[in-house]
Order: structure tokens, then sequence, then C-alpha cells
């Protein structure tokens, strides 16, 4: 019996962990959903989520926003409670967990276009909808 614990401790041990760096309030990657569950269940009231994606682009400015990728080509814009944190500008194409508070909403054509501006982009009226989501924390997987 003592032998098959020590195993199952070196087990444990030599697993594998994930590493992730974290932004804002402290949270776990523990019960996300997928941006895909997160598109079906979002609305036009206000909801607080987590979710688990893929970081599609940062503001290049300050990272005060980012974009996740997802299978229907959604926009699903992030920003950070507050203005209080934020994320590197440098980790497109990674892992992120985001816990907060999300709508379906029209951006203003003034920010919908500082948007644009920010990511190096072309300013189109389809901009202007998308979902907001106000992350109060994040956690970016180490690569």
């Amino acid at each position: 019996m003592r032998f098959i614990i020590i195993l199952l401790v070196a087990i444990a041990c030599a697993a594998p962990s994930e590493k992730f760096s974290s932004h804002g309030d402290e949270i776990s990657a523990e019960n996300a959903i997928s941006t895909d569950e997160f598109l079906g269940m979002v609305g036009e009231e206000k909801k607080s989520f987590k979710v688990q994606g893929t970081i599609e682009e940062v503001c290049q400015m300050k990272g005060c926003w980012m974009t996740l990728k997802n299978e229907s080509g959604e926009n699903i814009r992030i920003t950070f409670k507050d203005y209080g944190f934020f994320v590197p500008k440098d980790v497109n194409g990674r892992e992120v967990v985001i816990e907060g508070e999300a709508s379906k909403e029209i951006l203003d054509e003034d920010v919908a276009r500082h948007y644009a501006e920010d990511g190096g982009k072309e300013y189109d009226e389809s901009m202007r909808k998308t979902i907001s989501f106000v992350a109060k924390g994040v956690l970016i997987k180490e690569s």
C-alpha cells in the first residue's frame, strides 16, 4: 500500500502542470466554458462567465483590450475591469481563461473606430456589433 501511495505521488509530481500568468483578480481555470458554449449563452443582459479560448489580437498601444478567436467569426472583445490592469502585447495565439461579465452590444462609432485604430485595422461598420466582456481576471497560458 505504501508503495502505491509513493508511486501516485511521484506520478502527480512528474505530470506536466499548466502554467499561467495571472492578470487582475486571482481566478482559476476550473469550470471554464469554450467560446462556442459562451456564444450560445451570451445575450443582451450582462451575465457572469468564465471562458477558455485563444487570443486572436491584443491592443498594441497598451495591452488594454484583446479579442478571442471563435468558429463563427463573431467579435468577442475583452476589456479589463476599471481599466485596472493590462495584458502583455505579445500573447496572440495563446490559450487564455477570462472571468467577468459579458453581453452583446452595439459600440458607439467613435469607440469602434478607436479599437480599429489600436488594432491597426481599417474601420468597418460591422465592427460596431460586438460581444463585450469586462474581465476581472485573466490567466494566459505560458508558452
